[in-house]
């Protein structure tokens, strides 16, 4: 029925409360998107154009150096000197103006390591800023001829990575070197070149800096699809293969199992450079997708709340069903109510259960006063056998008695004491009309009880009293309620067991109820003894006088009907080792 109930009130609330959630979800998702995809082009051109920049001036470098010397003119007077290794006036003020022009921008562009002139000549020389005309024997960094021997009818800009180690004490240099090949004027094919040695760090280094979203990899690739310079190590792209990447020239996305990468490119106006973003999509701008989450964050709460929502709902309305079924049933088989919770509202159910409880109450109201009339008549009846009996009748007859005793004996003896208990006793039972007395006034009658035993049994057990002062002259207890637990102890249990015995009262005071226990040592129960003597404390009133333990089935009820307890006397036993028999008394 609950799961039933359930189906149906999570069908009837959550499904409203989630469809105008989710679309606005969905909406915000795809604006965000788009939102998103804007930002990225947009701020990624604006990083390509701030690269473009920067690589421009590598190349005005060369190519001013190009236009500059390879002037037909000043590349026929420089290869003639190179062949020929004369020096006129003119030829020195040449070669001073050449080194100036490769030694100006070495000097005022930090990003520039060195720059090398080369035109084909038999005796191995070339420029190098700083030193002027040198030799390939004698100079530290030669490598790059090789280089330009195999490039040189290939293409006519093209660039390598390389190593530079001025000295040998010291650590190789990473360079970036940038070749432009410069035209002799007889033959149209390369005849020398320009080599422009970049600092490859403090390129990639101006890449890191100027990188937009965190984790976003820049490339910069020349027209060969290698990667010339680049802000991050090229080992940390693991997710997909950078061949995909440098042989497209568009941009597009990437899913990996890491996550979607969205690659942007933008290619160069010159030599055929490109400048490749790669970034992943959770890194790209954190407040878009910071709504994106907060969203589905709204979707998910939403629907936990709907989810809560309809559980309790459907707990309560279950819990009301079960609940007036329960009073229909109890109604039906004519037992009490069960307890009923107060609300401090009253909707429908309440309106229903406090209907069904008045009608319960007005169709057994005449079962209550029928009930009532025959405990009266019970009381009644117990009354008339007590006045059966004339307590003066009885003093008087054990006052003859007594007397009678000393006649004979000539002096007082043990009987005469039994008679003074047993008159003490009667007296205690009969002319005191309260049924509940003080535990001091039932202790003191008991003890007389007991002294009767004892000179019946010979003095064959001991009573050990175990109880605080003030608290048995403090709470009450009904009637004769010890008397028939030490009868029990006494006929039951020490009666029939040789040797000494001992009994132990215990009275304990407890946050709400005084324990009263009569422990023994005498032959105790078995197991199946103990379930039948528990079932007799159960019986009905009419068969009381039919089984065994009358006194301690007689105590129990009457506990039962005074302080309106389900269950009276408690009773332990382990055979031979003995019985406790416990009464709780609330105060």
């Amino acid at each position: 029925m609950r799961k039933k109930f359930f189906l149906k009130n999570l069908l009837l609330f959550l499904v409203p409360l989630l469809i105008p959630i989710l679309i606005l979800g969905t909406l915000s998702i795809v604006i965000t998107q788009r939102y998103i995809q804007g930002e990225i082009n947009k701020n990624n051109l604006n990083l390509f154009n701030q690269i473009d920049r920067n690589i421009e001036l590598i190349f005005n470098e060369i190519d001013s150096l190009s236009i500059s010397l390879g002037n037909p003119e000043v590349l026929y007077r420089l290869e003639d000197i190179l062949q020929t290794q004369t020096l006129t006036l003119e030829n020195l003020r040449l070669m001073k103006i050449s080194q100036n022009y490769i030694n100006a921008p070495v000097t005022a562009k930090p990003f520039i390591e060195s720059i090398y002139v080369f035109v084909n000549n038999d005796h191995n020389q070339f420029l190098a800023n700083g030193v002027g005309l040198t030799n390939f024997s004698e100079f530290h960094d030669v490598s790059w001829r090789d280089s330009f021997n195999n490039n040189q009818n290939k293409t006519d800009v093209w660039t390598e990575p390389r190593e530079i180690q001025r000295y040998s004490f010291e650590a190789p240099i990473p360079v970036t070197t940038v070749y432009k090949n410069l035209f002799s004027t007889v033959q149209n094919e390369p005849n020398g070149v320009i080599v422009l040695n970049i600092y490859t760090n403090y390129i990639e280094k101006l890449l890191e800096n100027i990188v937009t979203y965190p984790d976003q990899h820049i490339l910069v690739v020349d027209g060969n699809n290698r990667v010339i310079f680049k802000n991050r190590r090229l080992d940390e792209l693991k997710p997909f293969d950078l061949k995909e990447i440098l042989l497209s020239d568009t941009s597009f996305t990437l899913n990996t199992n890491e996550g979607a990468y969205l690659i942007s490119q933008l290619h160069s106006s010159k030599y055929g450079w490109r400048y490749i973003s790669i970034t992943q999509g959770q890194g790209l701008t954190p407040i878009p997708f910071q709504l994106s989450t907060l969203s589905l964050s709204l979707v998910l709460l939403s629907f936990i709340l709907g989810l809560l929502l309809t559980y309790f709902l459907t707990r309560r309305n279950v819990n009301h069903i079960r609940n007036i079924i329960t009073i229909i049933d109890y109604a039906d088989r004519g037992i009490p109510l069960p307890a009923t919770s107060s609300a401090s509202g009253i909707d429908e159910y309440d309106f229903i259960t406090q209907k069904i409880i008045k009608n319960f109450i007005e169709q057994n109201y005449l079962q209550v006063q029928l009930s009532e009339k025959k405990y009266k008549l019970q009381a009644a009846e117990l009354l008339a056998l007590q006045s059966q009996i004339n307590p003066h009748f009885l003093f008087n007859t054990l006052e003859t008695i007594y007397w009678k005793v000393v006649g004979l004996t000539g002096k007082p003896n043990e009987a005469n004491q039994m008679l003074e208990y047993l008159s003490d006793l009667l007296k205690y039972a009969l002319d005191t009309p309260n049924r509940i007395v003080t535990l001091e006034k039932e202790i003191i009658y008991t003890k007389n009880y007991i002294s009767i035993q004892k000179i019946r049994y010979r003095d064959q057990f001991d009573v050990i009293w175990e109880y605080d002062d003030e608290d048995i002259k403090r709470y009450s207890t009904v009637k004769l309620l010890l008397q028939p637990l030490i009868e029990n102890s006494i006929y039951h249990g020490i009666k029939v067991k040789e040797g000494q015995s001992c009994i132990k009262i215990k009275i304990n005071r407890f946050e709400s109820y005084i324990r009263i226990a009569v422990i023994d040592n005498g032959i105790g129960m078995s197991r199946e003894r103990l379930l039948e003597v528990n079932h007799m404390l159960g019986l009905e009133e009419q068969a009381i006088e039919e089984v065994e333990h009358i006194g301690l089935v007689n105590t129990n009820k009457r506990i039962q009907l005074t302080y309106g307890m389900k269950k009276g006397v408690r009773i332990q036993s382990k055979p031979g080792v003995g019985t406790v028999v416990s009464v709780c008394i609330p105060y």
